[in-house]
């Protein structure tokens, strides 16, 4: 693939090659003008402008919901395990010093680090890997050989079971890559012991992009004070609060989850309450038992994945949000998280501001937050940033 002459070409519509040109990485079908014929689903294409100047190459799936993934603005530029040796480089050198006291870490956050379609997370000596596209399914070989020899991981498994292969007419794929992987994965944040089992978790594993917002929650949570964590999943949240001296109760309608949250408090010598049941109803039953707290988070998974479902998450944000703001004494603080690209800050904010209302009370915004330094947001791929929180301190 050294060589224009052998790859078939993409040509882009004028309206696209400025947005293109600037190194977003997305060409939908509204941008494509012409393909070269027989092209296959995730082939190595020639990206061109209508004058046929080159301008990169990328993944090209005919049929896929985004045809074109953008891997390079370099023309020319061989697509082989060198290349994508040099990316998993430059992902672990832009993380070098920016992730501390743990052995968990994102190697490879897709166009983020320049392999669309490409998530690897590593916990300690384990790496998990998710192929989402064509065009990486079929580098796979070149792709795990690229992690393998830069991680020096010991072993690996795949979780390529997500919705988007699906879309680009892939099976589904799981199992182990490479080594021999755990029933137990276990890695460490900074002085808990946590765990999960790698083919029954949600994701990658584990919710690696909420570490600096635990250790913000952790700070704040005072001994012997009630601490709220809802939509707790695993409970990461309650688990450094607890560590902290205080009193967590975790609130999730997966059971599961909470019974693998019930094991680590144990195994970390802490003591957390769980909840079962929808979120905003158990919220409503601990208003009656008239329970009060001194932090709280609000961190549901993904409630809108496209534009048209922010209203209806605005709503589940400010009547989550009235209720736990009902239940913190003055002085607490309150945390409200998004993982959803299509919620911004200020719904954040406006949903936060009804829900003070509709609790009687003020607030004052003590910090906006945004993901960690090894899940990194690119300016030109707005798509990047998706996590987003806000941390509310409760007035009389």
């Amino acid at each position: 693939m050294t060589k224009a002459s052998r790859l078939a070409s993409v040509t882009l519509k004028p309206g696209a090659v400025r947005r293109i040109s600037g190194r977003y990485p997305f060409g939908h079908a509204g941008d494509i003008g012409e393909a070269g014929p027989g092209i296959e689903a995730g082939e190595v294409v020639d990206v061109r402008a209508p004058d046929g100047s080159l301008i990169g190459r990328g993944y090209f799936n005919p049929q896929g919901a985004t045809p074109l993934r953008m891997l390079t603005w370099t023309p020319g530029e061989a697509i082989d395990l060198a290349f994508y040796r040099s990316r998993v480089r430059a992902a672990l050198a832009r993380r070098e010093g920016r992730i501390e006291n743990t052995d968990a870490r994102r190697v490879l956050y897709a166009e983020a680090d320049g392999l669309p379609g490409v998530v690897a997370d590593q916990f300690g000596d384990v790496l998990s890997v998710q192929l989402r596209n064509a065009g990486v399914e079929r580098h796979r070989d070149l792709i795990l050989r690229a992690l393998r020899e830069e991680t020096d991981a010991t072993s690996a498994f795949e979780r390529s079971d997500t919705g988007e292969r699906r879309r680009e007419g892939l099976e589904l794929r799981t199992g182990v890559l490479w080594g021999d992987v755990p029933e137990r994965v276990t890695f460490h944040e900074d002085d808990l012991s946590l765990h999960f089992s790698p083919f029954d978790a949600q994701k990658t594993g584990f919710f690696l992009d909420q570490r600096d917002n635990r250790r913000l929650m952790r700070s704040l949570a005072a001994p012997g004070e009630g601490f709220l964590d809802v939509y707790s999943y695993t409970g990461g949240f309650s688990l450094h609060a607890a560590r902290a001296g205080a009193k967590p109760v975790a609130l999730d309608k997966d059971q599961a989850a909470l019974g693998v949250l019930e094991r680590e408090a144990r195994e970390n010598g802490v003591q957390v309450g769980v909840r079962w049941g929808d979120a905003i109803e158990t919220l409503t039953a601990l208003e009656r038992e008239k329970r009060t707290f001194g932090a709280a988070v609000l961190d549901p998974p993904t409630l809108a994945k496209r534009k048209e479902d922010v209203p209806r998450a605005k709503r589940i944000f400010t009547d989550g949000s009235a209720r736990a703001l009902r239940m913190l004494r003055p002085g607490g603080h309150l945390l409200v998280s998004t993982c959803a690209h299509y919620i911004r800050v200020d719904d954040l904010l406006d949903a936060a501001r009804v829900a003070a209302g509709e609790a009687g009370c003020g607030a004052e915004v003590v910090a906006i937050t945004y993901q960690p330094a090894d899940h990194p947001h690119l300016l030109s791929v707005p798509e990047s940033l998706y996590l987003k929180s806000v941390l509310l301190k409760k007035e009389a």
